[in-house]
């Protein structure tokens, strides 16, 4: 701790510089697989990982993974839906995992979070894509408060018109991004989000205001292609 100068490269190639008093090393995680010596149980893995489908089941069809140990985004609520997804399977119930429904939050200041694609995993996927995006500082809530940093994107499918992601960096992000996980995990229609009628002033407007806004240029681009 203490005065220190950051030097670090931006995303436009050039060096910057940045004072502060503090420096977080996010390294990140991998799972610990060696003490559970998978090989005896014949339990396949890759890439540092348990291999499981779906389900969360492994090459061994009555042992299951779930959490940190299967890769994928590694945080606590996924752990928990893929528990309750394995503990279906075993119960006989029909339910997976999807991680393309999953959400996250960055607890920054602003926050960032995200449910979903974005265009570059959507196309990826060989999923035609669009989005949107406009800064918080439209909104109408976000004036009156004074938290006006930051932007929201809405990412759908061009042909279905589904949302199939939600992007933000916003003030209270972490309790928005519910929302749009509703709408990812619902797999509902952008006519249908900007149907429904979002209380003013709020930040919620805006997921109505972006799938009116996308739905309309769909729909032109569409019209255009007919002629």
């Amino acid at each position: 701790p203490g005065a220190m100068k950051l030097i670090f490269s931006g995303s436009d190639g050039k060096d910057h510089s940045y004072r502060c008093e503090y420096v977080i090393m996010a390294t990140g995680k991998r799972p610990v697989l060696e003490p559970l010596h998978l090989d005896k149980a014949g339990v396949k893995t890759g890439q540092g990982v348990i291999k499981v489908d779906s389900r969360c089941r492994t090459s061994v069809p009555h042992i299951f993974a779930v959490g940190d140990v299967i890769g994928g985004l590694m945080l606590a609520h996924t752990a928990g839906q893929q528990g309750r997804v394995a503990a279906a399977t075993i119960a006989g119930e029909d339910m997976i995992y999807e991680e393309r429904k999953d959400s996250g939050v960055i607890f920054t200041r602003p926050e960032a979070a995200f449910v979903g694609l974005s265009v570059e995993q959507a196309k990826a996927a060989g999923i035609d894509a669009a989005e949107i995006k406009v800064p918080m500082s439209i909104d109408a809530k976000a004036m009156i408060t004074g938290e006006t940093l930051g932007l929201i994107k809405l990412v759908a499918d061009k042909t279905s018109h589904r949302v199939i992601g939600v992007h933000f960096l916003a003030d209270h992000a972490d309790t928005l991004i519910g929302e749009g996980m509703m709408m990812v995990a619902g797999e509902m229609t952008l006519e249908q989000v900007g149907q429904a009628i979002h209380p003013h002033p709020t930040q919620t407007e805006l997921f109505g205001e972006l799938a009116r806004r996308l739905s309309s240029r769909l729909r032109r681009a569409e019209r255009r292609k007919k002629k």
